[in-house]
C-alpha cells in the first residue's frame, strides 16, 4: 500500500509556515526583516514549526552530533515513519567590526548533503530529507551560502556547490557569487539535482517553495 512520502509532508507545512510568517511580518521593510532574520530567529525556531504536525511521534535532537564523519543526531526523527529530517537556517553572521558573513561554513551545508545523497543510495528515497529556510530579505542568497570559489567580495561560482540548488539562475557568464538570482519560475516544481561527478543512480530531487512577495522561502531535498 502506497504511503505519504516525506516531501508530501514537509511541502504542506512549510507552506503553512510561510503563510504564517507571511501575516506576522509582510509590513516590514527589507532592512527590518533582515533584522528579524539575523536576531530573533534561529534554527530551533524553524525546527519547531516543521515537527509540530507530528505532534507526539516526533523527537527534537536539534545540534550536530558526529561519530567517524558519520550522522548519529537529527534534526526531526519520526520513528513510527522511519523519517529522519535535517535543518539548517541561513542567516548572517555580525563581526564586531559590523561586517556580515554567512553564518555557517559550506562544510556544514556539504555534511547534509553528503548524508541524504548516501541515504538514498541506501534505498531510503522519500524517507530522508534536508530542508533549508531563510527569509527573503536579500539580494542575492550568496548573502547567506558561500557559493564561492576563493576570496573577495564578489568571487565566482564554485560549479559543484552550485548544482545543489538548481532554482538559482545566473544574471551573466562568467558568474560571480552576486549575479545568481532565485528563478521563481521553477517554484513549487519538482527539481533533479544534477550534480557534477555525481554516480549515475537514485536521484535527488528538491523542491524550491515561495514567491517574491513571500516573506520566507524554503527548499526541500530529498
Amino acid at each position: 500500500m502506497n504511503q505519504p512520502t516525506i516531501s508530501q509532508y514537509l511541502l504542506s507545512t512549510c507552506l503553512f509556515t510561510i503563510d504564517e510568517l507571511n501575516e506576522q511580518y509582510c509590513r516590514l521593510t527589507k532592512d527590518e526583516l533582515k533584522r528579524v532574520a539575523d536576531e530573533e530567529f534561529n534554527e530551533m525556531d524553524i525546527t519547531v514549526r516543521l515537527g509540530y504536525p507530528f505532534k507526539q511521534m516526533v523527537h527534537y535532537t536539534v545540534g550536530d552530533s558526529k561519530r567517524q564523519n558519520s550522522k548519529v543526531n537529527h534534526d526531526l526523527y519520526v520513528r513510527s515513519k522511519d523519517f529522519k529530517i535535517e535543518i539548517k537556517y541561513l542567516k548572517n553572521w555580525k563581526s564586531g567590526i559590523g561586517t556580515n558573513s554567512a553564518s555557517k561554513t559550506w562544510s556544514e551545508y556539504q555534511k547534509d548533503f553528503d548524508w541524504l545523497i548516501e541515504e538514498i543510495k541506501q534505498g531510503h528515497k522519500h524517507k530522508r530529507a534536508f530542508v533549508i529556510g531563510w527569509f527573503n530579505c536579500v539580494d542575492s542568497i550568496s548573502r547567506y551560502l558561500q557559493l564561492g570559489t576563493g576570496g573577495g567580495s564578489k568571487p565566482l561560482v564554485n560549479e559543484n556547490r552550485l548544482a545543489y540548488f538548481p532554482f538559482l539562475r545566473r544574471l551573466k557568464a562568467p558568474t560571480h557569487t552576486t549575479d545568481l538570482l532565485i528563478n521563481y519560475d521553477s517554484a513549487y516544481k519538482e527539481l533533479s539535482l544534477n550534480l557534477i561527478g555525481e554516480e549515475i543512480g537514485p536521484t535527488c530531487n528538491c523542491i524550491f517553495l515561495g514567491n517574491e512577495n513571500d516573506v520566507f522561502h524554503f527548499a526541500i531535498f530529498y
